[in-house]
């Protein structure tokens, strides 16, 4: 199976990437050896600055790079673990083509001009993918990676080779290579090393994903921390995160693009809202993925793995603070974003009054008042009160100044980065030699504002049960055959399938546009009083937009009502088999809107919103389910649903099992059911309903 072509990211293959990263042979093609800034040359540097010791060899076709195995042509070099091609894009695909033919094992190409310039690159690297085959090939368009625990740095960026903290236990995935290296600082600043950087680039045949998979499984690998702009192997990534959560590792993710992610043009209305933003909160959820707001995450994150911390949702906070202006400040912005700052319990305030910290106020915030220096041996059995009360989930510690205090409070931070809870040290104007003392840099923050938000970023790490990849075999639904040049399933077909799958749907009657008067007829039959009025054709997706929905029609008035409809469906639809559907008005108090849709690389989604007119709005939440999860996760997104909409409990399975069913027929592509109401009884009827069926490729 060719390794570029299906990228793992269907099947979920893994590919060994051991001769990538780790080589003992490397070879670099394209070193303008008369050209120190050239990528090739630099690469050549970054590569022997960083202490790799195993064996290097240089081909040019003239000149001896000094001090380095030189050969002629690629043809003359032996023991190809690793190939690095410094070359244009057009002659990089006949070098990885040839690399591969001489058994190298691995390749990095660093060109771009492929798929991000347009077709053209879009036909050059798909050549390029032919040309890897089966061979793991990182890149093209990449700055390369940099392997801290072998030794082996293949990259043009110097950076790479400053003085560092030692290696530690995070690896850094990313599609952007700049932004990747300014996330090794942020690792560096957390006062973490790091121990693999990797720069993917376009993916033409290893995905972020893929790495991440791969490096999770390293002894000396406890964190993966993953740069994404496009998220193109969803699969991957969620058996990483299952891989993290077996072995007590966690995946973090920080993602861009998705604020303007994903309106499609497309038939359906499900389509057309579903973007990258749902079904990666989604993905992360489930799998237990950490999620970044942005670079200044990294920090707190890493200190709450790093010491085992959590916090629920709105966190009850203890403020201590040796400026009551500033636990007031501290206090209100905890507030506002969403954290509680409750007074403590009587039992807590006369046990904080015995230690005697507090000068000016008990109850929370803490406000040690004027004298603070001559305290600070009470922080710590204050701060062992403060851990040991059920009612704080974090505290927050601001001091100011400290120039005659600058080791006690070095100490208390430290002490904040030993508690069970988690914590921070807010130090403004500290003394530089101050902040040079504490070994723990993660807690300390410098100003109120970084102190709060890196408190509140630990929020981000719930924990939970982790679902698994679940891809089950296809369904049958008895989808009669498609006619050519027909684009959708009308409501009339679309609810005979949701019935048939168990779903409740409303009664309707239907007949031609010629047979209003039996129409009519039917609905007096049945005793209706009040009906809906609706045209059913495959070539009108959306009817309402094109006056072809009436509701509320009386009896008395239905004859000329059809008759109208009738008028306006026959100029509209060239569709032979077009229907008017009839049903009778039901009243509500609660609409959704429920659809789903194959994803090239999610797979079948459920997305849930708002109903009505409002489902393409932007304004409201939408919840998603990835269905390729198992079925306890299916249950708890049923059980948040029906919490949500007020349902009762299990009415929101049955949707869930028919459009997992419908979608995994490989005859369907897009659903909607729009809107489903809420009955007397807290169960959901369908209303009304959409299908766009697949189509061979």
């Amino acid at each position: 199976m060719n390794a570029c072509k299906d990228s793992g990211a269907r099947y979920g293959r893994r590919v060994d990437i051991s001769q990538l990263l780790a080589p003992r042979s490397i070879v670099i093609v394209g070193v303008k050896v008369a050209e120190p800034e050239s990528w090739g040359h630099r690469v050549v540097r970054v590569l022997l600055e960083g202490g790799f010791d195993g064996r290097l060899q240089v081909v040019h076709p003239r000149d001896d790079f000094p001090g380095v195995d030189t050969t002629r042509a690629l043809a003359d070099c032996s023991s190809l673990d690793l190939v690095v091609i410094c070359v244009r894009a057009q002659p990089a695909v006949a070098l990885v083509r040839e690399a591969r033919a001489l058994g190298a094992k691995a390749a990095v190409v660093f060109a771009s001009e492929f798929a991000e310039f347009g077709e053209d690159g879009r036909r050059l690297e798909a050549e390029l993918a032919e040309a890897a085959g089966d061979m793991p090939l990182l890149g093209p368009n990449c700055l390369g990676f940099s392997n801290r625990i072998d030794n082996v740095k293949i990259s043009v960026a110097p950076f790479l080779n400053r003085p560092l903290l030692p290696a530690g236990p995070v690896a850094l995935v990313a599609q952007s290579g700049a932004l990747g290296v300014v996330l090794t600082r942020c690792v560096e600043n957390a006062g973490v090393g790091y121990s693999h950087f990797v720069s993917v680039g376009n993916e033409t045949c290893l995905t972020a994903p893929m790495i991440a998979r791969e490096l999770i499984e390293r002894d000396d690998v406890e964190t993966v921390i993953l740069y994404l702009e496009t998220l193109r192997d969803p699969g991957n990534l969620a058996r990483a995160a299952m891989r993290a959560h077996d072995l007590g590792k966690r995946i973090v993710l920080l993602q861009a693009g998705l604020s303007a992610a994903g309106r499609r043009a497309a038939l359906s209305h499900t389509a057309a809202i579903a973007g990258d933003a749902a079904m990666v909160e989604a993905l992360c959820r489930d799998f237990g993925i950490v999620r970044l707001a942005d670079d200044d995450a990294v920090k707190p994150v890493l200190t709450a793995l790093a010491n085992g911390w959590s916090l629920p949702e709105s966190p009850r906070v203890a403020v201590l603070s040796n400026s009551g202006g500033a636990a007031a400040v501290l206090a209100d912005r905890l507030s506002v974003d969403g954290a509680r700052v409750e007074p403590f319990s009587p039992d807590t305030q006369a046990r904080i009054r015995a230690v005697k910290l507090s000068g000016a106020g008990d109850t929370n915030p803490i406000d040690i008042g004027g004298g603070w220096e001559a305290t600070l041996d009470r922080v710590a059995p204050t701060l062992a009160i403060l851990e040991a009360e059920p009612d704080i989930d974090a505290v927050l510690v601001y001091y100011a100044f400290g120039e005659m205090t600058v080791a006690p409070l070095a100490a208390v931070a430290q002490m904040c980065a030993r508690l069970s809870k988690p914590a921070i040290f807010v130090w403004q104007i500290a003394p530089p030699e101050g902040l040079e003392l504490v070994t723990a840099p993660g807690v300390v923050a410098t100003s109120m504002a970084e102190g709060v938000r890196d408190l509140l970023a630990m929020s981000v790490l719930k924990t939970g049960p982790v679902s698994r990849w679940s891809m089950r075999p296809s369904t049958d639904i008895g989808l009669s055959p498609i006619n050519p040049g027909q684009t959708t399933l009308a409501e009339l077909e679309s609810t005979e399938i949701l019935e048939s799958l168990g779903m409740n749907t409303v009664p309707s009657v239907s007949a031609s546009p010629s047979q209003c008067a039996a129409l009519a007829a039917a609905c007096a039959a049945n005793g209706w009083s009040e009906v809906a009025v609706k045209a059913n054709a495959h070539d009108i997706p959306h009817r309402a937009r094109s006056g072809l929905v009436r509701v509320g029609v009386a009896l008395e008035a239905l004859p000329d009502a059809l008759i109208d409809m009738a008028r306006r469906l026959d100029a509209a639809s060239n569709d032979p088999q077009r229907r008017i559907l009839v049903q009778p008005l039901i009243r509500f108090d609660q609409e959704i809107g429920v659809g789903g849709l194959v994803d090239p690389a999610f797979g079948p989604i459920l997305v849930v919103g708002p109903g009505g007119g409002d489902i393409e709005s932007a304004q409201h939440e939408r919840h998603a389910l990835l269905l390729n999860t198992d079925i306890d996760t299916h249950t708890a997104f049923a059980d948040r649903i029906e919490r949500s909409y007020d349902l009762a409990k299990g009415a929101f399975k049955p949707v869930i099992e028919a459009i997992d069913t419908i979608l995994r027929s490989g005859k369907v592509a897009e659903i909607d059911i729009n809107p489903m109401v809420r009955d007397s009884r807290g169960g959901l009827v369908a209303l009304d309903a959409l299908m766009v069926p697949e189509r061979e490729a």
